[in-house]
């Protein structure tokens, strides 16, 4: 028994320094990648989210006349039929024929041909590179589809993510800060007639939090005096299915891609970011990160039965 111990407590602690090692890797990784990528989409992003927001606000206002379910499936169909057209002229669908048919045809050669090693040899060699072509043609037009995809998820989040604040409902609001100089005294909130202050701001952390309460319906502006500059912050408070905008990000590009729906805080705030801790949208099918699940299952659907009508070769 001593030796299966013995065994398992080394067998755990290699599980749990490989895992270290991962995360410390994918983290270096990211942070090189975060780093690349940010002087280029936060500036971009900055220019982008207004525009998407506009337009997904006209499109939920055409669709919100039917049940919200019904109006996430529709969208869900169409965005399988955009994926469909943009993938059809932005892929080599020439190559895609070619890349599968050679691996069939490898594939048929292993089958007849399993006694000659030298053929089989070659075909399976013959797989590989047509498995190699065949990913490089489909990657293509997927990469050009993936921040325009993320631009409109991003637009449904705002939706079926989270809910407004109902009058007389609880919840969290945080400011976070850049450095450790803005302190509970020196950064005031404004009254607003769309919510009320139960207890804060409380320090902690490199931020503040305050406990608020919905107050009248409607959308509302927040403003915070920091060091003399004015910062905002919207607050949504009613009972309809509405856009929310959770978070008011900074300068990080992966924050302006999920929170798309106010501008990014001034370069140079001491402020990092502003939360709003809505309640999650209540569906199993549309509601909150079941709405994905949702809308990836319909629209895939979508596009593997609309293939034959649009031509489409993947």
């Amino acid at each position: 028994m001593d030796v299966v111990d013995s065994l398992l407590i080394f067998g755990g602690d290699a599980v749990r320094w490989v895992c270290a090692a991962l995360a410390t890797l994918f983290g270096s990784v990211w942070g090189g990648l975060d780093a690349l990528l940010n002087p280029l989409l936060s500036p971009l992003l900055a220019v982008l989210n207004p525009v998407c927001t506009a337009i997904g606000d006209v499109t939920y206002a055409i669709v919100r006349t039917l049940p919200v379910w019904v109006g996430l499936t529709l969208l869900s169909v169409l965005a399988g039929i955009a994926m469909l057209v943009i993938f059809r002229y932005m892929s080599n669908q020439t190559g895609i024929t070619r890349a599968k048919d050679q691996i069939s045809a490898n594939l048929l050669a292993i089958k007849l041909y399993r006694d000659e090693l030298r053929v089989m040899f070659r075909s399976q060699w013959g797989v590989l590179c047509g498995v190699a072509k065949l990913q490089r043609y489909v990657l293509t037009p997927v990469l050009i589809m993936l921040l325009p995809m993320m631009l409109g998820l991003a637009q449904m989040g705002m939706r079926h993510q989270w809910r407004p604040l109902q009058p007389g409902e609880r919840t969290l609001m945080k400011v976070r800060f850049d450095a450790e100089h803005a302190v509970a005294g020196q950064i005031k909130l404004e009254p607003s007639p769309g919510l009320h202050v139960e207890v804060g701001p409380v320090p902690g952390g490199g931020e503040l939090v305050w406990r608020i309460r919905g107050n009248e319906p409607g959308r509302h502006t927040l403003r915070f005096r920091v060091d003399g500059t004015v910062v905002e912050k919207e607050l949504v408070v009613g009972d309809s299915f509405e856009r929310v905008s959770a978070v008011r990000p900074g300068a990080a590009w992966a924050s302006q891609l999920l929170h798309p729906g106010e501008s990014r805080l001034p370069a140079g705030s001491p402020v990092a970011s502003i939360e709003i801790l809505y309640p999650a949208v209540d569906s199993w099918v549309y509601g909150a990160d079941y709405w994905v699940l949702y809308f990836f299952v319909v629209s895939m659907a979508s596009a593997l039965l609309l293939k034959p009508l649009f031509r489409v070769t993947f």
